[in-house]
């Protein structure tokens, strides 16, 4: 089997032979499910790779690129469906379990596919394409794609943002997060924002995915980490400590040492542990779900917050609640747009309140954009609330500005009946 650095070579010299060949690159990604207690075990992880080798064809080739993840060279495919059909047959493979330990383990996997010369004509820019496909296999119930290029999104580059990462040129940007008991400020969402020299105003749910694909979510992560915490520092220095959350991709989840990195910087930059909220998706959690308790609970267990996010648009699962130690859910703004016309969207969101109370949560609600969708929350008793309608993502200077300006010391202070003077 290939390594990474074998298979781009061997990418670069079938596209050096010329002669109009074709052919095609899946990248692929093994997922456990919940019975099996460690993640691609060195004998699962043989099991996986046997079950993929088994599913190609003999001039195939196969590399493993990442602790779960393979790259695949289709050496006769000539088209998109012909890239689409091996993808799908790569899939269907793992339909029956792999056997692990004398017992069935099952486990999933999802593909991404691009061929050349139709979607790109380099290595590098094929593998981002399949990594393109690979992120809406994993939102397809196909479990498998084959890219489609887009013309409204413009193609990113892995050195652009790896630059952008590293001499933080992106920008925070906080969204309020608003009390409905006390009718103010509460805390605040941090969202990262990046202006490209090269393409403008990147939208976020194509550089995170991207960086995700590409290995440089745990760069991106550090940053957000400390550029929020910066500006948390700041706020409490100002006297007007409060809570702000800071997204968290499950792949970091991985990493060595993610506990003590992030315990560092909440040190580095004089917050208080219980100001820091992270947040992490259902779809997030369940792709290793005793990784991911595992870590948040020593997360947990030093004080900081964890929120569910997007709560109800994905497992929604009594067994992950009762697992992994959250502080509050977030009801995914999907129900709670509809609640003023729809009154099953509205029972629904009223029951998420009512559950996340029922388990000592605290129950936050996005996607606020009316005042009528604001006063039902306030009626169901949802403890806090975020969107358009108590305002929008602001640069982290203006948010403070705003928030959290200094509070003058008592000598200073001038009331309202104070003397002109």
């Amino acid at each position: 089997m290939l390594d990474r650095t074998e298979f781009i070579a061997t990418l670069e010299r079938l596209i050096a032979q010329g002669e109009g060949r074709s052919f095609g690159v899946i990248l692929a990604r093994v997922q456990r499910l919940g019975e099996v207690n460690i993640l691609l075990d060195e004998s699962l992880s043989s099991a996986a790779h046997k079950r993929i080798e088994q599913a190609l064809l003999p001039d195939d080739r196969l590399a493993q690129v990442g602790e779960c993840e393979f790259a695949i060279l289709l050496a006769g495919v000539r088209s998109a469906g012909h890239a689409a059909l091996a993808a799908n047959r790569l899939v269907r493979a793992f339909q029956e379990p792999l056997s692990f330990e004398g017992r069935p383990a099952q486990m999933v996997i999802a593909a991404g596919a691009a061929v050349f010369p139709n979607h790109a004509q380099t290595p590098m820019a094929l593998c981002r394409c399949a990594e393109t496909a690979f992120a809406q296999a994993q939102q397809s119930s196909d479990r498998y794609a084959v890219y489609s290029p887009r013309a409204d999104r413009p193609e990113l580059a892995y050195t652009d943002l790896r630059e952008a990462v590293t001499n933080n040129r992106l920008n925070v940007y906080l969204q309020s997060i608003w009390d409905l008991r006390h009718d103010r400020v509460a805390g605040a969402e941090s969202l990262a924002r990046w202006n490209s020299q090269a393409l403008g105003w990147v939208s976020p749910d194509q550089f995170i995915p991207y960086a995700e694909q590409t290995g440089l979510i745990s760069e991106l992560t550090r940053w957000s980490l400390n550029a929020t915490l910066r500006y948390c520092g700041q706020a409490r220095q100002a006297g007007r400590g409060m809570p702000f959350a800071i997204n968290l991709s499950a792949r970091v989840f991985h990493e060595t040492g993610i506990v003590e990195q992030i315990l560092d910087a909440i040190e580095i930059w004089n917050v208080s542990p219980d100001a820091v909220v992270l947040e992490v998706t259902e779809n997030a959690l369940m792709a290793d779900p005793q990784l991911s308790a595992r870590v948040l609970k020593r997360l947990r267990d030093q004080g900081l917050r964890i929120a569910i996010d997007d709560f109800g648009s994905g497992y929604s699962s009594f067994a992950y609640l009762k697992q992994f130690p959250a502080t509050e859910l977030k009801i995914d703004k999907e129900f709670v747009l509809d609640m003023t016309g729809d009154v099953r969207a509205a029972q629904l969101v009223r029951s998420m309140v009512d559950l996340a109370h029922n388990l000592d949560l605290d129950a936050i609600a996005e996607g606020v954009e009316t005042p009528e969708t604001a006063l039902m929350l306030a009626e169901m008793d949802c403890d806090f609330a975020q969107g358009f309608f108590f305002g929008r993502p602001i640069p982290a200077e203006e948010f403070l500005a705003q928030h959290c300006a200094p509070i003058p010391a008592p000598g200073n202070r001038r009331g309202l009946n104070a003397d002109a003077g």
